[in-house]
C-alpha cells in the first residue's frame, strides 16, 4: 500500500516537473568589473557571477539588470547543456532592474519556447519560481504564493515601484528568473530578498515589465517617470470645505519639479488616465488601492496621461507628460567614470556614485544646487575630488571635495565645459574658484600645470590624464 502511494506521488511529482517550461529558462554567466569612482583611471577586479533569464517574444532574454551590470562578457546556456553562447546587452533599465539580452547565434533558440506575460494576479495566487541559484547546477523550482502587493524600494536604483512579495525561496542566482502561474505565464521576475527576514522575496510584476518592453520599442530606453510632484491629501474635512471639494476624491498639488510645464501649484487632481484619485492619494487598481504614482509607471517617459483637474474651481483636462526629475546630480549605471587630471588634482562630474564611494551623506547637497544663487548656472556639478596626486605643482594644497565654480572667472556649466576651459587657458595662471568656498582659490602656473602630467604619469603609472 505504502509502495503504491509512494509510486503515485513520485509519478505525479515527475509529471509536474516535466510539465514546467524548463526550455524557456536560461542560465546567465557574466564577467564583471566595477568602475572605481575614487580612482577613476582604475577598474575593479574581474569577478564571475551568474543569474537567470527567461526567453520571451522576438527571441529576447529577459533578466534582472543587476545580473549584467558592469558586465564585460556575457554567456547563456540551457538546462542540461554544457554549451555556452555569447550574449549581448540590448536594452537595460536600471530604474526597475530589468534588461534584455540577445544572442546572435539563433541555433541557441532551437527547442525553446517564448513565455508570455500576464498582469492577472492577486494576493494569494500560487506561483513557481524557476532559476539557477547557488547550491547546484540543475534548474531549481521553488513554490509559494503572492503574499503582498505594494510599492517597494528597488535595491539597484533605490527608487520605489510596485512589487509582488512572495514566500517562495529565492537565493543568489535566482535573479532574473521567471515567477510563473499555473498556465506557465510570467507573473514577474525574481529581483531581491529581504535579508533580515525568512522567505520574504520580491518579484518585478509583469505590469512594470510591460512598460519596460514598451519603452524598448523605439530603440531607446527613456525610463520611468521620476518627477518630484508632491501633493496634499484632502482627507481633512476643513481642507475639503476650503477648496470646495465634496466626496472622497481629489488631491492638491503642493510642489512641482523645476521642469514641470503643465500642472500648477494649487491644482486639484481628480482623475489620472480616466481613473479617480481618492483624497488619500490612492487609486483603485486590479491589485487593490495603490498610491496614485502607480499610474505614472504604466507608460514610459515621453508618453502622456490625461488628467482631470480643478483649477480656479473649474474642471479642465490637461495632458501630463511623463518625465525624469530635474536634477543636477545623477546616478551613472554601467559606465566608466569621467575624469581629468590637472596639476595633480582630480576633477570629475559630481555623481551619487562618487558620493557613495567616499561615504558622503549630506542629504541637502541637491538642495544646495537647486537653491543657491551661486549655483544657478550649473547643469552638471564638477567636483575637485578628495584624492589628489601629490607633486611639486600642488604642494601645500589640500582638497576637501569642493565644487568648482569657475576657471579664470568663467563660470563652469558642466564637466565638458570645465575640460574645455582648462584646455584653452593661455594666461600665465590658471585660477580655479569654488561654489562652496567664498574665497578659496587654486592657482597654478598654467605651463607647469599642463606639463606636470608627464611626471605624474610616470610616478603613479596612469595611462591617461582623462576620460571624457
Amino acid at each position: 500500500m505504502y509502495k503504491i502511494l509512494f509510486f503515485i506521488l513520485t509519478t505525479l511529482s515527475s509529471l509536474l516537473a516535466s510539465s514546467l517550461p524548463t526550455s524557456s529558462v536560461v542560465k546567465i554567466s557574466a564577467s564583471v568589473s566595477a568602475p572605481n569612482y575614487q580612482y577613476p583611471w582604475q577598474t575593479g577586479k574581474i569577478e564571475n557571477i551568474s543569474g537567470t533569464g527567461v526567453i520571451i517574444e522576438s527571441n529576447f532574454i529577459l533578466t534582472s539588470a543587476h545580473v549584467i551590470t558592469n558586465a564585460k562578457f556575457i554567456q547563456v546556456s540551457k538546462e542540461n547543456s554544457t554549451q555556452k553562447y555569447t550574449a549581448s546587452l540590448k536594452f537595460v533599465s536600471p530604474q526597475v532592474d530589468l534588461a534584455l539580452l540577445e544572442v546572435s547565434d539563433k541555433s541557441f533558440f532551437q527547442g525553446t519556447k517564448a513565455l508570455k506575460m500576464t498582469t492577472k494576479a492577486k494576493q494569494g495566487d500560487p506561483i513557481t519560481v524557476l532559476g539557477f541559484p547557488i547550491g547546484g547546477t540543475a534548474l531549481s523550482t521553488t513554490k509559494g504564493v503572492i503574499s503582498r502587493i505594494e510599492p517597494t524600494q528597488y535595491s539597484l536604483s533605490a527608487e520605489t515601484f510596485l512589487t509582488f512579495q512572495i514566500d517562495a525561496a529565492i537565493n543568489p542566482g535566482n535573479s532574473g528568473g521567471p515567477a510563473i502561474n499555473n498556465q506557465d505565464e510570467i507573473v514577474g521576475i525574481a529581483m531581491q530578498v529581504l535579508t533580515k527576514a525568512n522567505n520574504i522575496a520580491y518579484i518585478i510584476p509583469s505590469v512594470i515589465i510591460n512598460t519596460f518592453l514598451e519603452d524598448c520599442k523605439d530603440g531607446e530606453v527613456e525610463g520611468f517617470d521620476t518627477t518630484k510632484l508632491e501633493v496634499q491629501h484632502l482627507t481633512n474635512e476643513t481642507l475639503r470645505n476650503y477648496y470646495g471639494i465634496s466626496g472622497d476624491k481629489g488631491i492638491v498639488v503642493t510642489r512641482l519639479d523645476k521642469n514641470e510645464d503643465v500642472l500648477r501649484l494649487g491644482d486639484i487632481i481628480l482623475e489620472i488616465d480616466h481613473q479617480s484619485i481618492y483624497n488619500d492619494a490612492t487609486v483603485k487598481t486590479a491589485y487593490g488601492h495603490l498610491s496614485y504614482s502607480f499610474l505614472f509607471s504604466t507608460k514610459p517617459v515621453g508618453k502622456t496621461l490625461p488628467m482631470l483637474i480643478l483649477r480656479d474651481h473649474k474642471p479642465i483636462t490637461v495632458h501630463y507628460t511623463l518625465k525624469q526629475r530635474y536634477g543636477v546630480i545623477n546616478v551613472e549605471f554601467d559606465a566608466m567614470p569621467r575624469y581629468v587630471i590637472y596639476g595633480g588634482f582630480i576633477f570629475s562630474p559630481l555623481t551619487y556614485n562618487y558620493l557613495a564611494t567616499v561615504s558622503y551623506r549630506n542629504l541637502f547637497i541637491e538642495e544646495f544646487f537647486r537653491l543657491s544663487d551661486n549655483a544657478k548656472h550649473v547643469k552638471e556639478p564638477v567636483v575637485m575630488q578628495y584624492e589628489m596626486l601629490p607633486h611639486a605643482i600642488n604642494a601645500g594644497y589640500k582638497s576637501h571635495a569642493e565644487f568648482v565654480k569657475s576657471v579664470n572667472g568663467i563660470k563652469v556649466i558642466d564637466f565638458e565645459h570645465f575640460v574645455n576651459l582648462i584646455d584653452a587657458v593661455v594666461d600665465p595662471y590658471t585660477i580655479i574658484e569654488f561654489l562652496d568656498d567664498d574665497f578659496k582659490k587654486v592657482i597654478l602656473e598654467t605651463k607647469k600645470a599642463k606639463e606636470s602630467f608627464k611626471d605624474i604619469q610616470k610616478i603613479y603609472g596612469i595611462s591617461s590624464d582623462r576620460r571624457l
